[in-house]
């Protein structure tokens, strides 16, 4: 589902500044009129306006009041326009943006609650519709680049992650806040969630928390990440390539690489140039905490957590800050969350993950709803308003109806009023099919992932050699095989992350050759 997520919409609408939102309009308005032509298809006033600068084909969301939230118009209109790119030999690549405040909020629910609440099927075929469109973007056999510029989430993901090359920047703000409006992720986000490092998929699903800048970009759900100013002659520069293969495109957005801020508070929404506070220390606990079988058990984790004078104090605290999100979200939604992405994780295949998104969608919006906590959710925080109590969910994190077994009965197992997703094109895999064809690739042009700099250690990345590597080695690797240098576009950073996974993973020998261990905390 899209979802125009009440407290991002609500708060970048309160402290929208007209100053500020008119110097960053004047950087978009620049950007647009550089890759435009005389091939534009579409006029100002559209929702979605449509751009061809040589071989390059560029959608510009254009709903600014609504943060660009996605509609049925939109949706119809995206769906033509990349059939026809996508068919196209002229096209020879994509890029997606939206405005200076959001790339795409996601979508307004109030009317699709409304309509629930009436036991109305209003609401399902705009989901089939918008799950169908969200394959089309990841089948689109050409490179795709998306500008996650200001707010990106629900509907945007669905739009945005499929992109091969994703650019975010100081102002990005990312989020799956589905589950504070008694809901859970759909468009096919656990797919992509589920290619991040370890559990990280699941702490966003779940807990639905906001990320800034930098952080976007280090955890994965980004592959660039640039300067708000850079992005006029950049998106001119990528618009015009002679050239615009994934790999060619990628050395150029790398070229505009901002590089950390020297400041020592952790990437925030007032410092989202600082690195990551998902330290590898958080990162373990995640892993350790988020791989719990129910939220009732992650959230017993997270209070015990408290008391574990073995943690660190950072630690400590930042569990504390995550039980409070548990406490406040719909157990429901919650539960089916981590069940959505855990099935993204076993099935490694989209067109699955988006069928489990439509059961989930009608089970939750269709006229045999399962449950009440959508329209719940939707009335507290974006109807009424009230903000400071918590929703009268109809389940608290230890009910018997929140276990596996049972979501998946209520929620994942399709019955007669679920529509079947129509895959354009076709998905080319049958029920016996272990995994999509691009399943693990989702990082493939951003940072370095922990898995991947593992089998470089271990030999079992292909054509990597089964010898041992010294450290720096194991850094020369890393850069030679991702296209960078020391010095220039992400090499600082791609060196920072290699050499802390060398210092909490792998131990050395007496030649300094490294082994991979377990992550020493």
């Amino acid at each position: 589902m899209t979802v125009l997520m009440s407290r991002t919409a609500f708060h970048a609408a309160r402290s929208f500044s007209p100053s500020a939102a008119a110097s960053s309009s004047r950087l978009f308005n620049s950007s647009v009129r550089a890759m435009a032509s005389s091939s534009s298809s579409t006029s100002e006033g559209d929702l979605v306006t449509y751009d061809s600068s040589g071989h390059a084909r560029i959608y510009k969301l254009n709903r600014p009041k609504k943060l660009n939230s996605l509609n049925q118009e939109m949706i119809t209109s995206l769906a033509e326009k990349m059939k026809a790119w996508r068919e196209s030999d002229l096209c020879q690549l994509v890029v997606g943006m939206g405005d200076q405040r959001a790339f795409c909020a996601g979508g307004d629910v109030a009317q699709l609650a409304k309509d629930a609440g009436e036991r109305k099927s209003t609401g399902v075929e705009f989901f089939k519709d918008e799950f169908e469109l969200n394959w089309l973007m990841s089948r689109l056999g050409k490179p795709y680049v998306s500008i996650i510029h200001g707010t990106t989430m629900g509907g945007g993901a669905g739009i945005a992650l499929p992109a091969t090359l994703r650019i975010a920047t100081p102002k990005t703000i990312f989020a799956m806040p589905e589950t504070g409006i008694g809901y859970a992720p759909d468009v096919g986000s656990n797919y992509y969630l589920a290619q991040l490092d370890g559990y990280i998929g699941a702490w966003l699903a779940v807990t639905g928390q906001h990320i800034y800048g930098r952080t976007v970009y280090e955890l994965g759900i980004a592959t660039h990440y640039v300067a708000e100013s850079s992005l006029p002659d950049l998106v001119k520069q990528i618009t015009h390539h002679p050239k615009p293969t994934t790999e060619n495109l990628s050395a150029l957005i790398s070229s505009f690489n901002l590089p950390s801020s020297t400041s020592s508070a952790p990437s925030s929404k007032s410092t989202p140039d600082s690195p990551s506070p998902i330290t590898l220390e958080i990162r373990q606990f995640i892993d350790n905490t988020f791989s719990a079988p129910s939220v009732k058990d992650i959230h017993a984790r997270l209070v015990a957590a408290g008391e574990n004078k073995e943690l660190s104090e950072d630690v400590r605290k930042w569990a504390a800050v995550q039980r409070g999100y548990l406490e406040e979200k719909s157990p429901t939604g919650m539960a089916v969350a981590l069940e959505g992405y855990t099935l993204a994780k076993n099935s490694k295949r989209l067109d699955k993950v988006l069928q489990n998104d439509m059961s989930m969608a009608t089970a939750f919006c269709g006229p045999k709803r399962a449950s009440d906590d959508f329209i719940t959710g939707v009335t507290h925080v974006l109807i009424t308003k009230i903000r400071d109590k918590r929703a009268a969910w109809e389940a608290e994190l230890d009910s018997p109806t929140l276990t596996s077994s049972a979501i998946t009965k209520r929620f994942f197992t399709p019955g007669a009023d679920v529509k079947k997703l129509v895959f354009h094109p076709s998905t080319g895999s049958t029920e016996t099919t272990s995994r999509d064809s691009t399943y693990g690739r989702f990082r493939e042009w951003g940072l370095p992932e922990l898995h991947w700099v593992m089998g470089l250690v271990t030999g079992a990345v292909k054509d990597t050699g089964a010898f041992a590597v010294t450290e720096e080695e194991l850094v020369e690797r890393v850069l030679g095989m991702k296209g960078e240098s020391k010095t220039g576009g992400r090499g600082q950073d791609m060196e920072r992350i290699t050499r802390e996974l060398v210092a909490k993973y792998c131990e050395k020998d007496a030649n300094g050759y490294l082994r991979w261990t377990k992550a020493k905390f």
